[in-house]
C-alpha cells in the first residue's frame, strides 16, 4: 500500500479535528460548568500537543501511512476521541464540585507529567544519546504514558459518562502496545535488564535504585 504521509501528520492532523469537533459543541448544546470546564481542557490540550512540537521540532511518531491508515487515524483518533466532550455536552446534570476538582486536579498533573516526561527524554538525548533512567524515568519505564491516561480520565470523569471510559481504555491498549515496542528496543542497552527489575513500567508506585544514565 502506497505511503502518503507519516504518522505524526496524521495525528496532528487528527488533533486539529478533534478541536473543530469540540468547538461545533456549544453551537447545539448549552454550555455550563460541566461543558465550559471540559472545553477549556481538552482544546487546550490539543493546541499544547501541536505547539509542543512546533517549539522542540521533534516528530512523535516516526512510521509513514497510507491514505486509507490516514483516514483511519483522524477518525479514530480525531472524531472518536471527542467522543466525552460530545457526552459532556449531552450530560444535562449539574457538575459537582467533587467532580470539578477531581477532574481539573487529574488533568493537571497528568499534563504536567507527561510533558516533562518528553521534554526531559527530547532533551537529554539531544545532548547525549543512550538510556535515561533518572528524573521522570526513573519514577516509571513509561511514565508519559501514564500522565496521558491520567489526562483522558479526567476528560471521562469530567463527562460525567460511563461510556467516556472506552476511551481510555483504547488509549491504554494502544500505550500498551507501544510500551511492548518501546521494550523491545531498549533490550539493546545492556543496562536496561537492570533498570527494568527496579522501575515499575507505568504506575510510580515506588522505586528503587537505577543504574545512571550512559551513553
Amino acid at each position: 500500500m502506497h505511503k502518503i504521509t507519516t504518522r505524526n501528520v496524521s495525528v496532528n492532523v487528527a488533533k486539529v479535528v478533534t478541536i473543530l469537533c469540540l468547538l461545533s459543541l456549544p453551537f447545539f448544546y448549552e454550555v455550563h460548568a460541566r461543558q465550559a470546564v471540559y472545553l477549556a481542557m481538552h482544546v487546550s490540550y490539543c493546541a499544547w500537543y501541536l505547539l509542543k512540537q512546533a517549539i522542540l521540532r521533534e516528530a512523535v511518531f516516526r512510521e509513514r501511512d497510507s491514505a486509507l491508515e490516514l483516514v483511519m487515524v483522524v477518525l479514530m483518533i480525531g472524531v472518536v476521541y471527542a467522543l466525552p466532550g460530545w457526552l459532556a455536552f449531552r450530560n444535562t446534570t449539574p457538575v459537582s464540585n467533587l467532580e470539578l476538582v477531581a477532574g481539573v486536579t487529574l488533568f493537571f498533573f497528568g499534563s504536567v507529567i507527561n510533558s516533562s516526561a518528553d521534554v526531559q527524554k527530547i532533551t537529554a538525548l539531544r545532548l547525549r544519546p543512550g538510556l535515561i533512567t533518572d528524573g521522570f524515568w526513573g519514577l516509571a519505564r513509561n511514565i508519559n504514558y501514564f500522565g496521558d491516561l491520567m489526562r483522558y480520565s479526567a476528560f471521562a470523569l469530567l463527562s460525567g459518562s460511563a461510556w467516556s471510559w472506552l476511551i481510555v481504555l483504547f488509549v491504554l491498549g494502544n500505550n500498551l502496545d507501544r510500551m511492548r515496542k518501546k521494550a523491545q528496543s531498549l533490550s539493546r542497552y545492556p543496562e536496561y535488564a537492570a533498570y527494568r527489575s527496579s522501575v515499575p513500567a507505568l504506575l510510580p508506585l515506588g522505586h528503587g535504585a537505577t543504574p545512571r544514565r550512559t551513553s
